[in-house]
């Protein structure tokens, strides 16, 4: 695991070159429209390993919706996206779509958006008992310092979870209770939606170093990709 913005270019890298950061470019607005706009260039990352959210697929990622204030548009097939930056301030990016998790994650400099397939997503559920109330929403977080993961790390949340948390394990599927492994990540399942959001604290055990992370918003029947960054 690796910071969200590292990892967009280390996924930029892989697939080519090409890179997904916010930029602000005139000329024509995307689909056709008059006049020109700043926009906002992006992927989002189906993962194929919840554990590290730079695992993407790179096809069969086409036609996700992505919302970003008001303004609203498709992916391609490999996941990247390009849409008119809102003239109202935006501070969050969300993804739904056929087979997919609803998703969503700050809007950060560089947009990478994780999101998980349905069906990977149940068999993370079934594997570790946990079964979810419906209009509840769940958080995924990265733990790293200095961009890179923090395995021995812990996390506690006001409100807590309905289960967990849980720790990224040996397999995709297989949590554990007892901190971070080695791709330092989080797994917090079952949050009711509340409008002062969830507050986050990430504790590394080692160092006693933590860093709070506050206001994050769940979505219902979703989940929020979230990152810690340890001092």
């Amino acid at each position: 695991m690796r910071s969200l913005a590292f990892l967009a270019l280390v996924a930029a890298c892989a697939s080519g070159g090409d890179d997904y950061p916010i930029t602000t470019q005139g000329g024509a607005a995307p689909g056709g429209g008059g006049g020109s706009a700043s926009v906002i260039v992006g992927r989002v990352c189906v993962l194929t390993d919840p554990r590290n959210f730079a695992s993407c697929i790179t096809v069969g990622a086409e036609s996700l919706t992505v919302t970003v204030g008001h303004q609203v548009t498709t992916t391609a097939p490999d996941g990247s996206f390009v849409i008119n930056t809102p003239t109202t301030t935006a501070s969050t990016v969300t993804v739904s779509g056929t087979g997919i998790i609803p998703s969503s994650q700050a809007l950060t400099p560089s947009v990478l958006v994780p999101v998980l397939r349905e069906d990977l997503f149940t068999r993370i559920l079934a594997a570790n008992g946990i079964t979810l109330t419906p209009g509840s929403g769940s958080i995924m977080a990265a733990i790293v310092r200095g961009g890179q993961p923090v395995s021995g790390a812990t996390v506690t949340s006001t409100p807590s979870p309905a289960f967990g948390p849980f720790f990224d394990g040996t397999t995709p599927t297989a949590w554990t209770l007892d901190g971070t492994g080695a791709e330092g990540v989080a797994f917090l399942p079952g949050f009711t939606p509340t409008s002062g959001g969830v507050n986050l604290t990430f504790t590394d055990a080692a160092t006693s170093s933590e860093t709070t992370v506050g206001g994050v918003q769940v979505i219902d029947g979703g989940l929020t990709f979230v990152e810690g960054i340890l001092p």
